[in-house]
């Protein structure tokens, strides 16, 4: 059993949940996503930015020798950098509200992540957070045809409790925080870019 729950929990890393959702909107909508270029931009800066800490740990001296705390340590320092630079991209290039969206709601789980962290006694589950704000996207884009993705939630929160890497709680905050990032994000880009939005919605609205 705790094979299975060893893949569930590589499976569901937050660089390949980005992967996964960034696939589903250029294979649903491209135009709301911004095509081809802006589908590349988010693998790297949302996939391949935050996986660089595995093949980097045990290259580099100050963590190759932390374990799993340097592993994590170092992904964070990959994932704020590759969000950073995400958001830059997003802005220069004028990315559709979808990309910005996206791109924004990582930066600001970062930020909400971080502060559960350093001001509550309590250490909010990074993993749940990369993986409840990209489901949480899917499900208010997509309606009811993305509430299988929520399973795919409760499968890394079963790994992480039965291989004792978070507790309920952790996981719980971990969630609360990219839940909302998104819903402040949504809220703001609602006001700024209402018009770019509407469009894609009712482009997969269409499309459903």
């Amino acid at each position: 059993m705790n094979k299975l729950a060893k893949a569930v929990r590589v499976m569901t890393i937050p660089p390949i949940l980005a992967f996964i959702v960034a696939t589903v909107f250029i294979s649903t909508n491209s135009l709301a996503l911004g095509g081809l270029r802006q589908y590349i931009a988010m693998i790297v800066f949302l996939t391949l930015f935050p996986a660089l800490a595995y093949p980097l740990q045990p290259l580099l001296p100050k963590y190759k020798d932390k374990g799993r705390e340097g592993q994590r340590e170092l992904a964070f320092i990959a994932s704020v950098a590759g969000y950073m630079c995400g958001v830059a991209f997003a802005l220069a290039s004028r990315a559709p509200a979808t990309a910005q969206l996206m791109y924004w709601t990582y930066m600001a789980s970062v930020v909400f992540l971080s502060a559960f962290n350093a001001f509550t006694p309590w250490k909010a589950s990074g993993h749940a957070c990369g993986v409840a704000g990209p489901i949480c996207a899917l499900v208010w884009l997509y309606g009811a045809r993305a509430w299988p993705a929520v399973a795919v939630f409760f499968l890394m929160a079963w790994s992480s409790l039965k291989l004792k890497r978070h507790g309920a709680l952790e996981i719980a905050l971990g969630s609360l925080a990219s839940i909302s990032a998104f819903c402040l994000v949504l809220s703001i880009i609602t006001r700024v870019q209402p018009h770019s939005l509407a469009m894609a919605i009712a482009a997969l609205a269409f499309l459903q």
